[in-house]
C-alpha cells in the first residue's frame, strides 16, 4: 500500500470532514483538500507516518509497523495532555483504530458466488370445474 492509498483508506473510515484528502497530491504539502476538524493533529500525525516510513514521494510505499510506531506516542501525548478536550482525544483514538483497521482488512477478492435458494415447485392437479346453474 502506497502512502497515498493509506491516506484514502483513512479518509473513507474518519470521514472527509476529518481529512480531507486530495487524491490527485503529487507531494506531501498537497494532500490535504482543505483543513479538517482536527487539522494540526492530522497534519502532524500524516507527516510522522511519511517520516516514520521513510518516504520520498507519496506514492512510496508504507507498513503498518511504520504507521503504528508513528501514530502511537503522537496518540498517548493526545490522551496524557492536560488541555486535550474530547473531541480532539476521539480524533487521535479513531485515527489509531483506522491505522489498524487499514493494514488488517485482507485484500479484496470476488465474492463467492451465492446460489439463490430456489424454491420447491409444487404443482397441483387440473379438475375441471362444475358449472354452476
Amino acid at each position: 500500500m502506497t502512502f497515498l492509498q493509506l491516506l484514502q483508506a483513512l479518509e473513507q473510515r474518519l470521514g472527509h470532514v476529518h481529512l480531507p484528502i486530495r487524491p490527485q497530491a503529487a507531494r506531501l504539502p498537497e494532500v490535504f483538500d482543505g483543513c479538517g476538524l482536527h487539522h494540526e493533529l492530522a497534519v502532524t500525525l500524516v507527516r510522522a507516518i511519511y517520516s516514520e516510513n521513510r518516504c520520498r514521494h507519496v506514492r512510496d510505499r508504507v507498513s503498518a509497523e511504520a504507521c503504528l510506531r508513528a501514530v502511537a506516542p503522537i496518540h498517548a501525548a493526545v490522551a496524557h495532555a492536560d488541555h486535550t478536550d474530547v473531541d480532539t482525544y476521539r480524533f487521535s483514538e479513531g485515527f489509531l483504530a483506522a491505522v489498524q483497521a487499514v493494514f488488517e482488512q485482507k485484500p479484496r477478492s470476488r465474492p463467492p458466488k451465492v446460489r439463490e435458494p430456489r424454491g420447491q415447485l409444487l404443482s397441483f392437479p387440473l379438475t375441471r370445474r362444475r358449472a354452476h346453474r
